[in-house]
């Protein structure tokens, strides 16, 4: 992947903080979608050897992948290497596109408010009644909500960033 500039000035020590935190979900996806190779590798290796396997390894890794992915979705908004439909960008005006950043800045915002609202209020609701994951591994059943509420709170956030940046250049792109 090519170096990216950072899309933040770093006048503020708020914006200092918010590309660190940005940064940091980059590196804590980064790393886990590492410890997940490195698991499953692991564990093959162990049963190949015949001692067996490492029991726990494929949940793990399941945890890990949504937590890697949902994690990862706001540096990846943050950096601009999300998905993007640059054919029809291409294909409208400058005005155009303008209009179509600020639609989907306001509609990212939304969609991501409302999901990071009802992961929290199922979260709540899950510790409330006290419920339980029992698979190999046995926990809260409310952590599963918090990496997909952390992830839509932090993309609501960008969404907004973008909007008011976007709201600041006015129509010149």
């Amino acid at each position: 992947m090519a170096a990216q500039s950072s899309p933040v000035s770093y006048r503020s020590p708020g914006n200092r903080a918010y590309h660190l935190l940005m940064s940091g979900c980059g590196v804590v996806s980064a790393l886990l979608f590492g410890a997940m190779g490195l698991l499953v590798c692991a564990d093959v290796f162990i049963r190949n050897l015949g001692l067996g396997s490492i029991t726990w390894s494929v949940e793990m890794t399941e945890y890990m992948l949504m937590v890697a992915t949902f994690v990862a979705a706001p540096w990846l908004l943050y950096v601009g290497d999300h998905i993007r439909i640059d054919v029809v960008l291409r294909a409208v005006s400058p005005i155009g596109r303008w209009w179509l950043e600020l639609l989907t800045d306001v509609l990212g915002f939304v969609i991501c408010a409302v999901l990071a609202w009802q992961c929290i209020a199922v979260a709540i609701d899950a510790a409330e009644q006290g419920g339980m994951v029992f698979k190999v591994l046995i926990f809260a059943e409310w952590w599963l909500n918090l990496p997909m509420a952390f992830a839509c709170v932090l993309l609501a956030i960008e969404f907004a960033r973008r909007l008011k940046l976007a709201l600041g250049r006015g129509e010149v792109r």
